[in-house]
Formats: structure tokens, C-alpha cells, sequence
């Protein structure tokens, strides 16, 4: 009977090992699937984010204008607070701020072109943070 009490310490602790080792596995791979899922997270804030800063206001009403380029404006800054990536969440945010901070003035003709390359500089950003 003493002979099977080493065994039975020696098949236990193989057992422990094995357990850790499977353990560790189980965490890589739960890892590899929150990477997944960040990646797939950030792109989908991505999408959402470019198609909102692509928006181009039609100003033969001008008011309407400056209320739709806010109103996108916001929907930005909700989207940037979903954001973990510090780069994403500026971009958006910088996108957000021109749009929000759109004039009247801004949405004449004769003044629009300064306005909408401030907006393109800034979808260049947004697009660079998600490449």
C-alpha cells in the first residue's frame, strides 16, 4: 500500500499541471477572442464615425445646414465616448468640434471652402486613426 501512496501523489500532481496548463490556454485564447472583438469594436466605430464626418450640409438653407452638421456633430461625441483607442477617441472628437463649432458665416459661399477644408483635415485624421 505505500507504493501506490507516491503513485497516487505523482498522477495528482500531473493532473494539477495539466490543469494549470490548460488553464493558461484557456486564457490566451479568451485574449485572442477580447482582441477580436476590440478590433471588430473599433471598426464598427470606425464606419460609424466616417460615414457621420462625411456628411456635407446643403446650404441653400442655411439654417437647416447648421442645425443637421451639430446634430451630426453629437452623434459624434457619443460615438467617441464609446472609443478605448486614446488615438480613435481624438479623431472623432476633432471631427465633433469642427462640425459643432459651425457658423452661419461659416455656411456661405463665400466662406464654405475655409470651413469644409478644416472638415477634410480632420477626416484625413479619423481615417489615418482607423487604418
Amino acid at each position: 500500500m505505500r507504493a501506490g501512496r507516491p503513485v497516487a501523489t505523482i498522477l495528482l500532481a500531473l493532473g494539477l499541471v495539466g490543469a494549470v496548463s490548460g488553464c493558461g490556454a484557456v486564457q490566451q485564447a479568451n485574449d485572442t477572442a477580447n482582441q477580436v472583438g476590440a478590433a471588430a469594436d473599433k471598426a464598427q466605430l470606425c464606419v460609424e464615425a466616417l460615414s457621420l464626418a462625411g456628411f456635407t450640409p446643403n446650404v441653400s438653407d442655411p439654417q437647416k445646414a447648421l442645425d443637421e452638421t451639430q446634430a451630426k456633430a453629437e452623434e459624434l461625441n457619443k460615438l467617441a465616448e464609446k472609443a478605448g483607442d486614446a488615438t480613435l477617441k481624438d479623431a472623432i472628437n476633432g471631427v465633433s468640434d469642427t462640425m459643432s463649432n459651425v457658423t452661419l458665416n461659416d455656411l456661405d459661399p463665400t466662406r464654405l471652402a475655409d470651413w469644409t477644408q478644416k472638415k477634410v483635415d480632420q477626416v484625413a485624421k479619423l481615417s489615418a486613426a482607423c487604418g
